[in-house]
């Protein structure tokens, strides 16, 4: 009995070393781009249907590069448009740009290439539209084949009303 006894209590102190010493604390952290990453609802050409924009941090996790990417196709009312490429950036001035950037979107065949200008993340820059809670405002100037678009917008917020 009393071998059955040290037996269990032997067991259950390993599975108590094993487990605990597999537990790691890891601290969290971000993204070398986080100031400037999102999901964004964007306009363009201050039109009335807003589209989704995303920015995220490359695999490299430059603090020099994102990438910018549509959630799928948007539009000026006449055009159709995808784009996904990486931009070069301006961490503390919170500002990006990039030409004959190589479009990694489905549609890089008839967008091969396009240029951003004037692109900003300006922090609490805006609005949500309908909880008014503070929210960055992401700008730029998409160049396409010479035809150049405004695209602004606002930084999810998290409140449902906000969904277009």
């Amino acid at each position: 009995m009393k071998k059955y006894i040290l037996i269990n209590a032997l067991i259950l102190s390993l599975i108590t070393v094993f487990s605990s010493s597999c537990k790691k604390d890891v601290p969290a952290g971000g993204t070398a781009v986080e100031k400037m990453a999102g999901d964004w609802y964007v306009k363009v050409n201050a039109g009335e249907d807003y589209f989704s924009l995303y920015s995220f941090n490359t695999a490299a996790n430059s603090s020099s590069e994102m990438w910018l990417q549509t959630s799928g196709a948007f539009s000026d009312g006449t055009s159709v448009i995808a784009v996904k490429g990486k931009v070069s950036i301006d961490l503390a001035g919170q500002t990006f740009s990039g030409t004959g950037i190589t479009n990694e979107a489905a549609t890089k065949a008839t967008i091969p290439t396009f240029a951003i200008a004037n692109g900003k993340v300006v922090s609490n820059g805006t609005i949500g539209p309908a909880s008014k809670t503070p929210a960055d405002l992401i700008s730029f100037d998409l160049i396409i084949n010479g035809v150049t678009y405004k695209v602004e917008g606002y930084h999810k917020t998290g409140f449902l009303e906000d969904i277009p």
